[in-house]
């Protein structure tokens, strides 16, 4: 198995996925479609699941509400640095809007973006949580942002995905890598 293998999307092939709806985006010679939903905690949970048992030497028939809130985080952390960015630089979707106390306890730091996706978002990434205005970049970025995720958690943090829970701190010494792709995108487009 290699390094990476763990933070592969596990398929759940029991549950019906909602139907796919794409948009399309023209910037100059640029053409970006995407999908209206691309990512989910549900995706990374069973993986995330086998490594807290693992690292906290526990059996299933041990976990808690309190390990199953872990678990769901450590499977949605890298969604929730991404939601973080978003959120503290004005992107979020108009369906938000009704979430302004939430939005606040984003931007001042008293709530973590990974919290914020799991409890407003649903575990679940749509185009509906993106303003119009970046959603060119989040659909031409995002892929991208997983392997730059992965690639500074295992050599920045010397962890890995689906293990850990990141910080404050950690989203601080993350943020510069999407507040430079985002430059590099509108440099690129504009």
């Amino acid at each position: 198995m290699g390094l990476f293998d763990k933070f592969k999307k596990v398929k759940n092939t029991q549950e019906k996925q909602p139907e796919k709806q794409q948009r399309e985006w023209k910037y100059g010679k640029n053409v970006v479609r995407m999908e209206s939903s691309y990512d989910r905690m549900d995706n990374y949970y069973d993986a995330a699941y086998e490594n807290f048992l693992f690292l906290y030497k526990k059996k299933p028939e041990e976990i808690t509400e309190e390990n199953e809130i872990q678990i769901q985080r450590m499977a949605a952390n890298h969604i929730g640095f991404f939601m973080t960015w978003i959120i503290q630089h004005h992107f979020e979707g108009e369906i938000h809007e009704d979430e302004p106390e939430a939005l606040e306890k984003v931007r001042k730091e008293e709530m973590l973006g990974v919290d914020f996706f799991l409890d407003y978002c649903d575990g679940k990434l749509w185009i509906s949580d993106f303003s119009n205005e970046i959603l060119p970049f989040v659909g031409a970025y995002y892929e991208q942002y997983i392997h730059e995720y992965n690639v500074w958690v295992v050599n920045d943090l010397c962890d890995l995905p689906l293990e850990f829970v990141g910080t404050w701190e950690d989203y601080h010494r993350f943020e510069h890598i999407i507040d430079e792709a985002y430059a590099d995108y509108k440099e690129n487009v504009g």
